[in-house]
């Protein structure tokens, strides 16, 4: 017998049948429609979405292709695994296959891919990504671009090139794009889990929890100081490596300064917050130097502005002295102003891929702060 529940019912083993799962068929993008075959986001079930957690973020859908249907070429900004449970369809694409029972796909970001069952062949199957919403959990704007949009978005970023900036200065406004996008990223950042326990005010309240937060926020200073070590080992630009050098002597110690001032002693074992964290000092060695702009300063030092300022209203006025959150607050600030002078002179036709960095970074930055709220609350 199949229970079905309400979300706030998930007390005992629940069971929910894949038809109760509202599939859809279709999205628009960028005001043109593309067929999904059937897609069923595993959230869009109120049992499943109350049941599955934020920390790690992890998403799930079953999907569906049949009678010669085809899911056009396409790709998105964050890591996707298909797992194909029954049938056979063809991979399209960058590494075009056929694929049947038990075959697993991994597709990194950025990846081109897509699926094409034969007339009479039917493929049931599982997608999963590991961070951020899923790709079509909210089917108003799905994480994805088809091939054909790819082509008309560069086209379009070209003339936008010679437009004036929102501001009228001679910013691109592709630029200028770009910049919105990450403001409106960092809003929605501020409504992660770790900004929703600040507001709570359960940090003031619990000296155990407390503990456990800056023993967690610590694991990611530590990777902080990594990143930008890193960043100014493999950096060969001069100006660059000049402004990276005075900005990683400003930063420097203070992982330190967090573990010295509040009394950090544990260590805190948690391999997702780890691997979550070790993201970032990775990329260091992956993408270009418009990219890394676009992580440290758009993304990270943005995000260390938002939550120093968070952070500072319940720690900031118990001590006396330069405070690791006040001074984040205020640093941080200033620091999400570097390299700008680089992206400035990007062509247009390199926005969109800033554009997807930008993404998947405030979408890691989310998975890293969930995770030590969680690491705070729970303590696991």
């Amino acid at each position: 017998m199949t229970t079905l529940a309400t979300a706030d019912a998930v007390t005992s083993v629940t069971t929910v049948a894949r038809a109760q799962i509202r599939p859809i068929t279709s999205v628009v993008v960028d005001g043109e429609m593309h067929r999904l075959g059937q897609q069923r986001d595993f959230r869009r079930h109120p049992v499943l979405s109350a049941f599955l957690p934020d920390s790690g973020r992890t998403s799930f859908a079953w999907v569906r292709l049949r009678d010669g249907e085809e899911l056009a070429v396409h790709s998105h900004p964050t890591s996707s695994m298909i797992l194909v449970c029954r049938g056979a369809v063809r991979l399209l694409g960058d590494r075009e296959r056929p694929l049947s029972e038990g075959d697993v796909v991994c597709v990194p970001p950025g990846c081109a891919h897509g699926f094409r069952t034969e007339p009479g062949q039917e493929f049931h199957g599982v997608s999963v990504q590991f961070e951020g919403t899923g790709l079509y959990e909210d089917e108003l704007a799905p994480r994805v671009s088809f091939a054909d949009d790819m082509d008309d978005n560069m086209g379009d970023a070209v003339d936008d090139a010679t437009e004036a900036a929102p501001d009228g200065s001679d910013v691109p406004a592709s630029l200028a794009e770009l910049e919105e996008i990450n403001a409106s990223l960092a809003e929605r950042h501020t409504g992660n889990d770790l900004f929703r326990l600040l507001r709570t005010g359960r940090l003031r309240e619990d000296p155990q929890m407390r503990a456990r937060f800056v023993a967690a926020l610590h694991v990611w200073s530590r990777h902080f100081q990594r990143m930008l070590l890193a960043r100014q080992a493999v950096c060969v630009d001069p100006v660059l490596r000049e402004e990276y050098e005075a900005h990683l002597r400003e930063e420097s110690g203070h992982d330190r300064l967090l573990r010295d001032r509040y009394g950090v002693l544990d260590e805190v074992d948690d391999p997702v917050l780890d691997a979550a964290c070790t993201w970032f000092v990775a990329q260091m060695y992956q993408l270009d130097e418009a990219q890394k702009i676009v992580l440290v300063h758009m993304v990270v030092e943005t995000s260390g502005h938002l939550f120093g300022g968070a952070a500072s209203d319940v720690y900031g006025r118990d001590t006396e002295g330069d405070d690791f959150f006040a001074l984040h607050a205020v640093a941080d600030d200033e620091h999400r102003e570097l390299g700008r002078h680089r992206l400035a002179t990007m062509p247009p036709s390199e926005i969109l891929r800033l554009v997807a960095i930008c993404r998947r970074a405030w979408d890691q930055m989310d998975l890293v702060h969930n995770r030590i709220a969680a690491w705070a609350i729970e303590g696991r």
